[in-house]
Parts: C-alpha cells; sequence; structure tokens
C-alpha cells in the first residue's frame, strides 16, 4: 500500500516539473530549479522519527508526507523543525492542481510549496477541494487552513444559496501523460459470457381432421388471357382433362374448352289455398341451373361466379344461348307450377253411401318469386377415335349428359 502512495507522490511531483528519483535514506528525493525537496512517506507519524528525519536534511527542504491522523504534536513538531507537512488533504489538494495545471499547460509554473500558483488559474483550488471532499470527506489541513485565512471574507447573506448534491459513491482520478511514467501495469478485463441453454422445442403432431377435399385449383398460365364473361374460373387444365378423360375416350387427339351458357335461377313460394273446412298450404323453394342450349335443367353447383375469367392458351369457342330470358321463365314457371301441384281427394259419407271427390290445387305464375341470371361454365370436350367426354374444367367433374346437341356420348 506504502507502494502505491509513492507513485502517487511521484506521479505529482513529475507531472510539476521536478526530477525525482529514489533515495535509500528518503523516500523520494525531488530537484526543481536547483532546489533540492527530501520526502519522508508514513502511515504512522512518529516524533522521534520527525526529528531524526529533520536531522538529516543539510540542505533543501524536507517534506513529511502523513497518510493517517496528524495530531497537534506532529504539527509543533515538523513546524519548529522547518519540516513541511502534508495530510491526507493536501495530497489530494496537491493531485488536483497537478491534473489542472497539466490540463492547461502550466506545469513549469506551478510550485507545490507555495500557498497558491505563481500564474493564477481559475478555479484550480475549489476543484482541488471537492476532489478532497469527495476522496477522504471534510478535513483539515494546514495547506487549506491557511488558504482559506488568506481569502477576503465573505458574508453568509453575500454567497448564492448552495443546491444540494448527490453524495459520490466512488471517485476516479485519471492523470495526464506526463504522470504516466510509473504507472502500473493495468490487468486486462476478462468478460464473461452468461451460457443460455437452447431452449427445449418439444415435437407437436396435430390429429388429421377430415375435411372435405377443395375445389381443384389451377396456377393461371402467364400467356392466359382475361376475358369479360359472367363465368366459373377455369380450374382444370388441358392436360388434366386429357387425363380424366382417358379411361372414357380411346385415342384422345384433340380438346377445346367451352364455355356453355346456363341460366341460373333461385324461386320461392308460399300460398294457402281453402276447400270447405280445409286449408292446403302450398310453399317451397329452389334453385338450379337451365341449360340455355339444350333446355335441360342441370344439377351443377354454380357458387363461384366471378365477372371476368382467365383463359389459357387453347382453342376454345363461347356458345351463345339459344334459350331466351324469356323462354327460360315460362319454362321454369311451368316446372314449379307442375312440381308443386296437388291432386287431393276429399270422402264425405251421405247415408249408406261414401262419396270421394277429386280436387287440384296448383300455384299461380305470380305466386312464384323467380329470380334467373345468365352464366357460362367451362367445359372440356376431349374427343376421341369413335366419341368423345365432357368435364366440368371447374369442378373435374366427368358429365353424364351432353351439353351440346353437336357432342356424342356413346
Amino acid at each position: 500500500m506504502k507502494q502505491d502512495l509513492v507513485r502517487i507522490l511521484r506521479d505529482i511531483f513529475t507531472s510539476s516539473g521536478y526530477d525525482v528519483t529514489d533515495s535509500f535514506r528518503y523516500d523520494l528525493v525531488a530537484e526543481k530549479n536547483g532546489s533540492k525537496t527530501f520526502i519522508k512517506l508514513t502511515y504512522d507519524p512518529d516524533t522521534a522519527e520527525l526529528i531524526d528525519f529533520a536531522g538529516q536534511i543539510t540542505d533543501g527542504n524536507g517534506l513529511y508526507v502523513v497518510a493517517g491522523d496528524i495530531n497537534n504534536s506532529i504539527i509543533a513538531q515538523a513546524s519548529s523543525s522547518g519540516i513541511s507537512i502534508w495530510g491526507r488533504d493536501d495530497i489530494a489538494l496537491m493531485i488536483g492542481r497537478a491534473v489542472l495545471a497539466d490540463m492547461e499547460g502550466t506545469t513549469s509554473e506551478l510550485d507545490l510549496f507555495a500557498g497558491v500558483v505563481k500564474k493564477p488559474v481559475s478555479k484550480v483550488d475549489e476543484v482541488a477541494q471537492e476532489a478532497i471532499n469527495a476522496i477522504f470527506g471534510t478535513g483539515s489541513s494546514t495547506l487549506v487552513e491557511q488558504k482559506a485565512l488568506e481569502e477576503p471574507q465573505v458574508s453568509l447573506a453575500e454567497k448564492p444559496p448552495s443546491h444540494p448534491v448527490e453524495r459520490v459513491a466512488e471517485v476516479k482520478f485519471y492523470r495526464p501523460g506526463a504522470m504516466s511514467s510509473a504507472r502500473p501495469p493495468v490487468e486486462p478485463e476478462v468478460q464473461y459470457e452468461a451460457s443460455i441453454p437452447e431452449p427445449v422445442v418439444q415435437e407437436y403432431r396435430e390429429e388429421p381432421v377430415n375435411v372435405a377435399p377443395p375445389v381443384p385449383q389451377s396456377r393461371v398460365p402467364d400467356d392466359s388471357i382475361v376475358m369479360s364473361l359472367h363465368s366459373s374460373p377455369v380450374n382444370i387444365s388441358q392436360e388434366r382433362a386429357f387425363s380424366i378423360a382417358a379411361p372414357h375416350v380411346r385415342g384422345a387427339n384433340a380438346a377445346i374448352l367451352k364455355f356453355v351458357p346456363f341460366w341460373k335461377y333461385n324461386y320461392s313460394l308460399s300460398v294457402e289455398h281453402r276447400y270447405r273446412s280445409k286449408i292446403i298450404d302450398i310453399s317451397g323453394d329452389g334453385s338450379g341451373c337451365l341449360n340455355a342450349l339444350n333446355g335441360n335443367v342441370e344439377t351443377m353447383h354454380l357458387d363461384d361466379i366471378q365477372k371476368t375469367v382467365s383463359v389459357p392458351n387453347v382453342e376454345y369457342d363461347v356458345k351463345m344461348p339459344v334459350t331466351t330470358e324469356e323462354e327460360a321463365n315460362k319454362q321454369l314457371l311451368d316446372m314449379v307450377v307442375d312440381e308443386y301441384t296437388r291432386d287431393l281427394r276429399f270422402d264425405a259419407t251421405k247415408g249408406d253411401a261414401i262419396i270421394s271427390e277429386h280436387k287440384r290445387f296448383k300455384p299461380a305464375a305470380s305466386d312464384i318469386n323467380l329470380n334467373v341470371e345468365l352464366v357460362y361454365v367451362p367445359i372440356w370436350e376431349i374427343k376421341g377415335q369413335r366419341n368423345s367426354v365432357e368435364i366440368n374444367a371447374y369442378s373435374g367433374e366427368v358429365l353424364q349428359n351432353p351439353v351440346d346437341d353437336d357432342v356424342e356420348f356413346v
């Protein structure tokens, strides 16, 4: 611990322009401008040691540095022997002066044994005093007391109010380059990395769920065209259509994509007929599609109707409807009326005879709420050597009945 303090004193005097050497009799010898200062360091000051130290000095000045507590007898003996004495507060003060003088380039003019430096340095003593309070707390010092006596007295009313400051838990002093000649080697800082365990991932196997197979979706080729047509999308490619048709036709050699018109409809009705004391209720609803080419009612599902359709780069044909909307309405109304016509028999007893009466009840066309819309369904017609087959290009379903009178199923 004494060696650390010796190193600090060497740095202080070196940064102040002194030539510092080691001595076997003294701890240090500092020389500046031909004047020598013999430095003795102790942690336990002793009067006899101080007298012996003063007797060894023949030329020059003596400095007795005490790192511990200083009592009045030591101060009195040092004063009578002509020896300068530094306590802990003085060491801190000199550190502050040396650091600031080095920063301002005034080390050659700094006198460590004078109450003030030769060239005024702004706020040097104030900063040094703050360093004293930060390191050792408030305490007494011969140099500090002398400095306080030399300053003009200021009344309490003239002093600005002091603001409370937080106490510094740890203060580190960084010496300038001039004080780094005897700096001990710095231990390299070792960094430790926390080892974080890899997260444990548990495999989760989801139970299979029975879901209805979706409608096949096919990627739209880059060379396809977009046609403005109220139609279902083309989900089955030409290659896929040939594969589906293979079990149904022999020697498939040609294919054409047809857009077949259908009248998509839905209806509802609710009618009550009264006969004598009975009420006959006729009500229901339904939907379907009517082939606009041959007039056949089909059971196709036409849910995904879009305003435009992407047509692949193949031969295609858009069929024009043969059945008009008016004809479709009449045909569908007649169909609904026939479906909901009721033939009822009423039996009545007259004497010993049983009289049966047949009565027919049917809705009128005005009782039926019918909506009709023209849509198109893409159909692949795959031609073979002897026959053809038609495949719904939206769902991939093989049609049982031809959608066009020109097609012959065998």
